[in-house]
């Protein structure tokens, strides 16, 4: 089974995952960027706990082998992730251990607070490269909302009947090719931007 879904906070979604495998799945598979997630259906009546990982920086092969080796020898067994960083998704392999990979609340608040800047990291970038196409393809920010100004035939609007009509349907495409990179850039940076702000805001303890 594959379902597809979008988080704001790693915590929600590693509730999301415990509750699907207290409901006699198992997850098996992450696809980190289409936030696919696969699970099989299992009979065992045990629910192991899912946790999820956040590392901030990339490792060689042989430091991410080691890293999955500490989880294993403590009894957790790796799902999914990157030595390239970002999460990294375990399953509880030993119901005999603890059911956390944290040893103290503190080290998951920092965690957790490093998943946040990634985010921000992330919504910043996009930000940045949707103004760049703002600006070289339609000079200002007011070419995004002007839908003439995606149209690059001369003298188009100035066409009537026919002939506009054919101009019009031949560029329409590429027209949509040009606008529809840029709204999904800012679409993708509003989500980091929301999953950064959520995300810090969870970690951040109360009262401050």
């Amino acid at each position: 089974m594959k379902k597809w879904k979008l988080f704001l906070d790693l915590d929600t979604e590693e509730a999301w995952l415990n509750h699907m495998q207290a409901t006699g799945y198992r997850l098996v598979d992450v696809h980190l960027y289409s936030h696919r997630y696969t699970f099989v259906p299992v009979d065992s009546g045990e629910s192991p706990a899912v946790r999820i990982d956040f590392r901030n920086q990339g490792m060689s092969k042989r430091d991410y082998q080691d890293y999955r080796q500490l989880f294993a020898d403590s009894g957790w067994t790796w799902i999914a992730g990157s030595r390239h960083g970002g999460m990294q998704y375990f399953e509880q392999a030993d119901m005999a251990v603890a059911p956390d990979i944290f040893s103290d609340q503190a080290s998951k608040v920092r965690n957790r607070q490093q998943a946040s800047y990634y985010s921000l990291f992330f919504g910043l970038l996009f930000f940045a490269y949707a103004g760049y196409m703002i600006y070289t393809q339609f000079g200002n920010w007011s070419g995004i909302f002007n839908a003439k100004s995606w149209y690059l035939t001369p003298g188009l609007w100035q066409m009537s009947g026919g002939a506009f009509l054919r101009a019009w349907l031949f560029e329409t495409p590429f027209a949509l090719m040009r606008i529809i990179p840029i709204y999904l850039l800012f679409g993708i940076s509003g989500y980091y931007s929301m999953r950064f702000w959520y995300s810090y805001r969870q970690s951040v303890p109360r009262g401050h």
